[in-house]
């Protein structure tokens, strides 16, 4: 039950962030991988190409298994897995073999995109001839995960990346610059478009790669009226997506500011949502919401318990370390007095 937002500046700087929402109480961590390293807890082990930072699932012991849920890479390549119920299509894993692809685990997909790639166009071009997803089981949630992934690199465009083909992935250019969970993101991108020529004066032929133009100032619409207000993915997305393309301008200083309050109106507290899972209700949350200077190389956080940013900094001598580094992340509320009038 995640939602993701790119925002590109007015000086062409690429800003992305994203929800985390569950309804089982997962750890995190921080954590920065160097280029050369084995990543042994792979289905399929391999060795990283490029270095990443990013948050990892901490369940249990992150230290073996440390899977990589958003991040960016030292090229600029950043992105984040968010579930994909009901329309992945896995393989068992001598299919993939026999394909002569490397298999990997819905939740390893992420880590291997950012550790291999170096942009939009690499993952274009490579990843059907590289990778397949098997169904075997794996260590989190005792399962091969489902997932599906949006990328974003420096060129200020975005990609989807979804495993509805059996082994094989449908990647399309996500020109709205939004994302959420299950069905496909081609229907997404259609229901908005009604929703657009509802709302508007706008006409939309319906392909895929049509571009969807933010809302000039005086550009007539109706604004998020008719936009349902759940918690669902399609409403989640349409709601994004409007407050995106309604977003006023913004440069470097605005960006994160902008981007922390676009995500904030589609965070879920706890308890606002209710899902019926095996005959017991279990209630997601936003457990946190992480946000990427991509220009800077650096994210922030945001916890559930502390509303605080927290951050994190690529730094040059981060590629080349011998070991991963893992960073643990304040959970205490930090609040200050207000200043004192001079």
């Amino acid at each position: 039950m995640c939602t993701g937002i790119k925002l590109v500046t007015e000086e062409n700087e690429v800003f992305w962030g994203r929800t985390q929402d569950f309804e089982q109480d997962f750890d995190y961590a921080g954590i920065k991988i160097p280029r050369n390293w084995d990543f042994k807890t792979a289905y399929t082990p391999f060795e990283t190409k490029y270095a990443v930072m990013g948050i990892v699932w901490a369940e249990h012991d992150v230290k073996e298994n440390p899977v990589v849920l958003d991040g960016i890479n030292e090229h600029g390549l950043c992105g984040g897995s968010f579930y994909f119920d009901h329309f992945y299509k896995y393989v068992p894993a001598d299919e993939v073999e026999r394909s002569g692809k490397i298999g990997l685990r819905g939740e390893e997909v992420v880590t291997w995109i950012l550790t291999n790639y170096k942009d939009l166009d690499e993952v274009k071009e490579n990843l059907n001839k590289d990778v397949g997803v098997v169904s075997e089981s794996g260590p989190m949630m005792g399962k091969s995960v489902p997932q599906h992934s949006v990328f974003q690199d420096k060129s200020g465009r975005s990609i989807v990346v979804e495993p509805t083909r059996e082994n094989g992935f449908d990647i399309y250019e996500n020109t709205v610059g939004v994302f959420t969970n299950e069905p496909g993101f081609d229907w997404h991108v259609t229901n908005l478009k009604t929703h657009l020529e509802r709302s508007s004066r706008r006409k939309y032929k319906y392909t895929i790669e049509e571009p969807i133009e933010p809302f000039k100032l005086d550009e007539f619409n109706t604004g998020l009226s008719g936009v349902p207000s759940g918690l669902s993915p399609d409403a989640r997305f349409l709601r994004a997506a409007y407050h995106k393309l309604l977003s006023v301008d913004v440069t470097r200083d605005d960006a994160l500011h902008q981007l922390i309050h676009l995500l904030g109106a589609v965070t879920n507290p706890k308890g606002s949502l209710r899902l019926l899972k095996e005959n017991k209700v279990v209630l997601p949350w936003t457990q946190y919401t992480s946000y990427y200077d991509v220009s800077e190389m650096t994210f922030y956080i945001k916890l559930y318990e502390n509303t605080n940013l927290q951050k994190l900094e690529f730094n040059p001598e981060d590629v080349d370390r011998k070991e991963v580094q893992y960073y643990s992340f304040r959970k205490d509320e930090v609040i200050v007095d207000l200043l004192p009038e001079n």
